[in-house]
């Protein structure tokens, strides 16, 4: 066991404390004297306090005593003179001492507390003004302001300061009706916002719910008209002004009569000082100076004629105003597209000026809305078809550039070709699919010069303005109208369908847009072709050193035009088949001017050629004769050396140059100029005397090249035959390459005379002339890859 003492508190019994040792319980008995004696300290100080609260009690109910004898005095006093004669008497003596008193001080305190107020309204109304506070409140203090206004200018003392707060009250005035016709002419207010205008409106002016009316319709039409003002974003504010119309229409069936009738009756119910909205702003202090303002100002009460407009009248001022403000739309609208050259967005416009109204005209008084939306459609269409045509009027842009080309035509054009070879070739970007790479050998190989292209550029801007018309138009015909229209308007069907609203705004009108393209677009192909035309005459009028590289640049241009024509798809006149821009009539003259400069050097070379061997005494090639009898297999050097030149001469300027046409009008020209040229040897050959048998030698004779060629000379052979026979076979092989030909037959204007010549002067038989004639067709197909651009 431990000497320590335990806790007394948790004893249950005296006896519980004997069970420990004396030491313990020695301990305990010290424990629980000095709590005693704790204890004892804590209730003398609590019963000293509670001593002096009961002496402070004791003296307040002394005090108390007094007082209630006091009191009961008092209430004695009171209770003896509370007779009903005192009072009657003490009241009339008060009376006759107010009376007294207010007769005084009425004049004075009259015109101070009207003059307080009065001073206070145009500040109270400019600061609602500025917070934009209830505009019906500010025309409520402004009548109010009027009456006190009124009550002082009759005064005969009336100070000057008055009539200046009548013309502050004149100045806010204005600005109250200025904020009043800008919230009549949002269109984002609701009805709320404008039947309170419209009441303070009617306050402020003093004005019957007709005048109001007409007040309405004035200001928004007026702001439908200022839509128009605007220079940026026309379509825009274009919307919006049918938007204000279609919402006017919307809010005076909504607010007329009847809306406005019960807010306007609404105002007779009390006067105005007794309006809580009043009566709460604490500039005015009517709590004070109301008893001292005259009865008219405290007695007011607004009393606007609520009932004075009749529905069907409304309904005739609204059908007027409707008529109007669609017309005024229209030919504003009409005159604000045509400055809008914008084709994407005004059929962006187009489609939301008719959801508009489809979704909001359907139930408009005195306005049919099938008929306004025809309306619509014409002014849209118009300024659309006028685009259109506008876009394609730009093609004389392109014959401008042609035009301008030719007239300033450079030196350094002339060399008009550029080798496929050129080492500049490989130095081109391979990168990304080669790109670079293969546009610059399309660029070459089609002769496309950066003076080709700068044409081909204006054309292809052009196609790109033309085919976004195509692109416009085609989701002008996707648009679905049957959702948009909606079916909320029995009048709706009575006018027309889904069906047939569908088929006038995606088929009908897309159509006539289309036609007027078309239309267009014709035209100005055929100013253009006009324009081309008179150019190449007055290339081909005119002899000048340049007209080769020229008419080059023409036929290349005319021919980039073609190809990227097809993607207009525009149609001739009357007919379903693509209309191809350039007639080969129009383009002969072009290749005239071309073959006319190509054939030059090889036909004048090559006649020299023919001369010296005409007046040669050998036959060359005699040797490399086959057959029994012997006939020629190949041409005459001369001949072949022709065809090379020729070739060449034509690649020089570029292949891409001989198209079909092209080389028609080569093979046409060059046939009867070539005739021409071997007539003059087919002469010579035919008229020299023939000569007498001789020995058969083997002489080597050097060409026009240079280059040793065995000729065979018959000493007693006739020579003359054995040119003739050359001859003949070179000008039927000629007449094979350069020769034209229907359905694979030979032509025979140009080339049957020489050889009928020929064939007399050889002494051939039909059967020798089909061999040669054979040998020569041979020939032509061993070699004619070796002259492509004849082919």
């Amino acid at each position: 066991m431990t000497n320590e003492a335990p806790d007394p508190r948790s004893f249950n019994t005296w006896e519980d404390a004997f069970q420990f040792p004396v030491p313990v319980i020695r301990k305990l008995e010290l424990q629980l004297r000095a709590n005693a004696n704790e204890n004892r300290e804590k209730l003398r100080t609590l019963v000293g306090a509670s001593y002096r609260d009961l002496l402070g009690t004791a003296e307040r109910i002394v005090e108390m005593e007094e007082h209630m004898q006091q009191v009961e005095t008092t209430l004695g006093k009171v209770g003896q003179k509370c007779n009903s004669r005192a009072v009657d008497r003490i009241a009339n003596n008060y009376s006759r001492l107010d009376r007294q008193w207010r007769a005084r001080d009425q004049d004075r305190y009259a015109f101070a507390s009207q003059m307080a107020v009065l001073q206070s309204c145009p500040n109270v109304m400019t600061r609602l003004l500025k917070k934009k506070g209830s505009s019906l409140l500010i025309a409520k203090i402004l009548v109010m302001s009027r009456l006190l206004h009124k009550s002082l200018s009759q005064s005969t003392n009336k100070p000057p300061y008055v009539d200046q707060i009548r013309d502050q009250l004149a100045s806010l005035r204005g600005r109250l009706l200025r904020r009043i016709d800008k919230q009549l002419s949002s269109p984002a207010a609701d009805i709320s916002i404008l039947v309170e205008n419209m009441c303070a409106f009617a306050l402020a002016t003093s004005s019957t719910p007709t005048d109001v009316l007409r007040h309405f319709h004035g200001v928004r039409k007026d702001a439908i008209a200022d839509s128009f003002e605007h220079e940026e974003n026309v379509q825009g504010f274009i919307l919006k002004a049918l938007k204000l119309c279609v919402k006017t229409l919307q809010d005076t069936q909504a607010i007329f009569p009847r809306r406005l009738a019960d807010s306007l009756a609404k105002l007779k119910l009390q006067p105005l000082m007794r309006d809580p909205e009043i009566r709460n702003i604490t500039e005015l202090n009517l709590d004070i100076h109301e008893r001292w303002l005259s009865d008219e100002a405290r007695n007011y009460t607004p009393w606007p004629r609520h009932d004075e407009l009749q529905r069907a009248e409304a309904e005739k001022l609204l059908k007027t105003w409707a008529k109007d403000a669609i017309s005024v739309f229209l030919k504003n609208t009409k005159t604000a597209l045509s400055r809008v050259e914008d084709l994407r967005a005004v059929a962006a416009l187009r489609k939301e000026l008719f959801e508009t109204w489809l979704a909001s005209g359907n139930r408009v008084p005195g306005l049919k809305s099938s008929a306004v939306l025809d309306d619509l459609r014409d002014v849209i269409n118009a300024q659309l078809s006028t685009i259109v045509s506008k876009r394609a009027g730009e093609l004389k842009r392109v014959s401008s550039a042609i035009a301008t080309i030719l007239e300033r035509w450079p030196v350094d054009e002339t060399n008009t070709n550029t080798s496929l070879w050129n080492t500049t070739t490989s130095s081109l970007d391979i990168g990304a699919g080669a790109e670079t790479f293969k546009n610059g050998i399309l660029t070459r190989t089609h002769g496309r010069t950066e003076l080709v292209q700068r044409v081909v550029a204006a054309y292809e801007t052009w196609t790109g303005q033309v085919l976004e018309v195509r692109s416009i138009l085609k989701e002008m015909i996707d648009v679905r109208w049957d959702n948009d229209l909606g079916d909320d308007s029995a009048d709706s069907d009575d006018e027309f369908g889904l069906d047939s609203k569908q088929g006038i705004l995606s088929e009908d009108d897309p159509r006539k847009i289309d036609e007027a393209m078309q239309e267009a677009l014709s035209k100005a192909m055929s100013e253009l072709q006009k324009r081309v035309e008179g150019l190449i005459t007055e290339l081909a009028a005119d002899a000048q050193v340049d007209a080769m590289t020229q008419a080059i640049f023409l036929v290349r241009v005319l021919r980039e035009i073609t190809d990227r024509h097809s993607r207009l798809a525009l149609r001739s006149r009357g007919k379903d088949s693509d209309f191809r821009p350039f007639s080969s009539s129009l383009i002969e003259p072009l290749h005239l001017i071309v073959t006319n400069n190509v054939l030059k050097s090889p036909l004048s070379t090559y006649k020299s050629r023919l001369d010296k061997s005409a007046s040669s005494k050998v036959t060359r090639g005699r040797i490399l004769w086959e057959g029994n009898p012997q006939l020629p297999v190949q041409p005459s050097p001369s001949t072949f050396r022709f065809l090379h030149d020729l070739n060449q001469e034509m690649g020089r300027y570029g292949g891409d140059l001989w198209a079909p046409g092209a080389v028609r009008t080569i093979k046409r020209v060059g046939s009867k100029k070539l005739c021409e040229v071997l007539k003059t040897s087919v002469d010579m050959v035919t008229s020299r005397p023939v000569s007498s048998p001789r020995e058969e030698t083997t002489t080597p004779t050097p060409d026009e090249n240079g280059v040793a060629v065995e000729n065979v000379v018959y000493a007693d052979t006739d020579v003359k035959k054995d040119k003739a026979v050359q001859l003949l076979f070179d000008i039927l092989y000629l007449q094979r390459c350069v020769g034209l030909s229907d359905h694979s037959i030979p032509t025979q204007a140009n080339f049957e005379p020489l050889l009928d010549t020929l064939s007399t002067a050889a002494s051939l038989d039909s059967v020798a002339r089909e061999k040669l004639a054979k040998s020569a067709t041979d020939y032509r197909k061993r070699t004619y890859l070796l002259f492509a651009l004849l082919s």
